[in-house]
């Protein structure tokens, strides 16, 4: 009769990670995983055995009880199974089964990876909520994060089950604790993240920046950060693949003609108190366009004029992407970057890995923004299990319309069965057409989200600045924005 936490049956391995989590393994030649995951982030959770009541009834077979679950398995030497598993909960005042045969029913819902170019309400992802009372997370196939940080693929040849079985019946939020002990929790944020951003696609001068600033303050509106989008790097790519028919959108040279002196605007914009952060498409690198391609191709031992393709999966890579594409920018005061990951459809995994580009990119960028022992600060697409310890999360380009308003708020809300917590919406849509009171009533919701954040496409009619739209419009804003600034210290 097994001993210890996690129990060891032959080649079957059960761990009791909560009274509610159960993770269930099973290895041909019995090497068992216990390094991470994107998902399975947390190894250190693990029930003791004085709350575990184990019984032997007999021909290998046993009763494992919890303060929440009664666990028969009979150790048969084959994968766990709705024949050598059976799981008891209650549920609604009745007695239930749980089997690891997926079949959910009564999902309460979860989120999406983006919002690009939706119109109207969309089938969400499944989140861990269920009316059954027990959902499941398989995560067989998932890359194995090393002891130096970084992704290798596992033998999915030998260890061929690693299930994850939330079985919680009513208690919902010993769902989500047992999300946080298996997932990790979700960092503290930085402050400023939580508060009131401008945002519009929009080439804009260091003038222009200046006074967007001025007019918040001289019409008494807050402001935390302003966004510089692509026009803050230069135009003049003429290799690489591009994005939406175009070379402009990845770039890391500064634009001089609109914004010549960067540092300058920066230093300006934080003795404003306002933080400043920069649209960022990383999909082609640095390419021999950019400012300091030379160094970076010789870090690289690249030769002259050749591009090494943008690669998630080379370690030498992504540290001098990060050293010659992040750091000059960093050095002169930007505080953050909106990473805009819209290349699935290029690079939908890392090359030779099972993880997704989008869950690696952003644990990578995440980690990047903890350098000199600061709070992190992510803000980037939905990637799935696991992505929660990347805050905040951007839901992308939705359609301005009344549809896509109630939809963003019944996502909000169902996120969190996710474990996306903190989403930060386009404000007012991303397009559309020009609608005052729609924006007002986007606005009076996005008070009430992880950040006031507006957005919009380049198109001239639409300017997000809440003080434009007209007296009634900016007087119901104004006070939305106060109220925001007001929550402050309860937000954060």
């Amino acid at each position: 009769m097994p001993k210890d936490n996690p129990m060891v049956f032959g080649n079957a391995r059960l761990s009791v990670i909560t009274p509610t989590l159960l993770r269930l393994e099973f290895a041909k030649d019995g090497k068992f995983v216990d390094e991470p995951t994107l998902f399975a982030y947390d190894r250190t959770s693990m029930l003791p055995m004085d709350s575990i009541k184990i019984t032997d009834l007999g021909d290998n077979r046993y009763e494992i009880v919890t303060s929440a679950l009664t666990i028969n398995y009979h150790d048969d030497g084959f994968p766990f199974s709705t024949s050598n598993l059976m799981v008891y909960y209650d549920l609604n005042g009745k007695r239930k089964k749980f089997t690891n045969r997926f079949l959910p029913k009564n999902n309460l819902g979860g989120t999406v990876e983006t919002l690009d170019r939706v119109t109207r309400e969309i089938p969400m992802d499944d989140g861990l909520l269920s009316r059954d009372g027990w959902y499941m997370i398989d995560d067989e196939r998932t890359d194995l994060l090393t002891p130096d940080g970084w992704i290798r693929p596992r033998d999915t040849n030998t260890h061929i089950q690693d299930q994850y079985c939330f079985i919680y019946g009513n208690d919902y939020r010993s769902a989500l604790a047992s999300l946080g002990a298996i997932s990790g929790r979700v960092p503290m944020t930085r402050k400023y993240i939580h508060g009131v951003w401008y945002c519009r696609y929009w080439d804009y001068t260091s003038d222009e920046f200046l006074d967007i600033i001025r007019g918040y303050d001289e019409n008494d509106f807050p402001l935390d950060n302003i966004v510089f989008d692509m026009g803050w790097h230069t135009n003049d790519a003429t290799l690489g693949t591009g994005h939406n028919g175009h070379l402009n959108w990845n770039g890391y040279t500064w634009n001089r003609e609109l914004i010549p002196d960067p540092k300058a605007l920066i230093d300006s914009v934080h003795a404003r108190g306002v933080t400043v952060s920069l649209n960022d498409h990383p999909h082609d690198g640095i390419r021999p366009h950019e400012h300091n391609y030379a160094e970076f191709a010789a870090a690289m031992g690249a030769k002259d004029g050749e591009v090494p393709l943008f690669d998630l999966s080379d370690r030498r890579y992504m540290d001098n992407f990060f050293k010659y594409a992040h750091r000059p920018s960093e050095d002169m005061g930007v505080d953050f970057w909106w990473l805009d990951w819209q290349q699935n459809y290029l690079y939908p995994h890392v090359r030779g890995h099972h993880s997704t580009s989008l869950s690696w990119i952003n644990e990578l960028y995440y980690r990047d923004s903890q350098q000199g022992n600061r709070r992190g600060a992510g803000y980037s697409r939905w990637a799935g299990w696991g992505d929660h310890r990347h805050p905040i999360q951007f839901s992308g380009d939705a359609q301005a319309n009344w549809e896509m308003l109630a939809f963003e708020v019944k996502l909000t809300a169902c996120s969190g069965q996710g474990g996306c917590y903190y989403w930060a919406h386009d404000i007012g849509g991303f397009r559309g057409e020009p609608n005052p009171e729609l924006s007002v009533r986007w606005t009076q919701f996005g008070a009430l989200s992880a950040a006031l954040r507006v957005h919009s496409t380049k198109d001239k009619r639409l300017d997000r600045r809440p003080w434009i739209s007209g007296e009634k419009e900016t007087k119901a804003m104004r006070r939305m924005y106060h109220m925001r600034s007001e929550m402050m210290p309860y937000i954060t």
